[in-house]
């Protein structure tokens, strides 16, 4: 597989491991929504975490793909680094598309928008290179 490879799937694991800690954290938020208002919820609380339940499952399932590719490419799994390369390829678009949005909104967020881009740059790198033919 070569270092570059060893390399973009190690990035791959980690960040499928981040991943998938944000979307317990985005469920559990949703799932406790009404726990946040003590005395005078609004008449909409069971509405507002939908939203975030919604993402965490997303999320929830990008990440088992991200780690579920990297452990078939070092299980050697046939058409596993194709797999992966595929993943990371989505991820890049996603990371790309979080940053537009972070970036074009009227609130602007410039440290997500730093931080999506480079994850963009990473894991775009990472597709790359699985996508080459091993030596």
């Amino acid at each position: 597989m070569g270092e570059g490879g060893s390399v973009a799937i190690l990035a791959l694991a980690v960040g499928g491991v981040a991943i998938f800690i944000t979307a317990l954290s985005l469920l559990v938020g949703g799932f406790t929504m009404g726990a946040r208002y003590a005395s005078h919820p609004p008449p909409n609380v069971a509405q507002l975490g939908i939203g975030l339940i919604v993402g965490g499952i997303g999320l929830v399932v990008l990440a088992a793909a991200m780690i579920g590719s990297a452990v078939a490419v070092f299980a050697d799994v046939r058409g596993a680094r194709v797999a992966a390369a595929i993943v990371a390829g989505l991820v890049a678009l996603l990371a790309a598309g979080g940053a537009i949005v972070a970036m074009g909104g009227v609130v602007t967020e410039p440290v997500l928008a730093t931080i999506l881009a480079a994850a963009t740059l990473a894991f775009g790198v990472s597709a790359i290179l699985l996508s080459r033919r091993p030596a």
